[in-house]
């Protein structure tokens, strides 16, 4: 279980779960392997209104926020759902294959599960950031 451990989640599963808000696509066969493997996890289990704040602060984070500044991201809970709270940290950012890259450690919690993941991500020519390996 991820309750209470830093994890890093690999950058494919978190573009994943955040869907097509930032533009990342995978293969049916990855897709469904990543959709279980966070299934059971806190961003695995946002409804839609929860993601679509989340990834609304993750663009935040990425555009607006130097390296090392963190930004809080909340969302209320409503009816039997918990509420929601996490940090959005860029920890490095640097060049790679041409494109602006930004390291993004977030750190989540709901009631007393608490979650820490890290990857990188990309600015693209449209604007849109874009999970994917970065050479360390």
């Amino acid at each position: 279980m991820l309750s209470r451990q830093a994890r890093r989640l690999p950058t494919v599963a978190l573009a994943s779960a955040l869907g097509a808000t930032l533009m990342f696509a995978v293969t049916a066969p990855a897709r469904a392997y990543f959709d279980n493997y966070l299934s059971g996890t806190i961003i695995g289990k946002m409804n839609n209104d929860e993601a679509t704040s989340f990834a609304k602060s993750v663009r935040k984070a990425l555009n607006d926020t130097a390296d090392g500044q963190s930004i809080d991201w909340e969302f209320p809970a409503t009816g039997k759902r918990l509420a929601l709270a996490g940090t959005l940290t860029p920890v490095t950012s640097k060049t790679d294959q041409g494109q602006s890259c930004r390291r993004l450690k977030t750190d989540l919690k709901r009631g007393t599960a608490e979650e820490h993941w890290s990857g990188w991500f990309c600015k693209q020519k449209d604007g849109k950031w874009k999970s994917r390996q970065v050479a360390e």
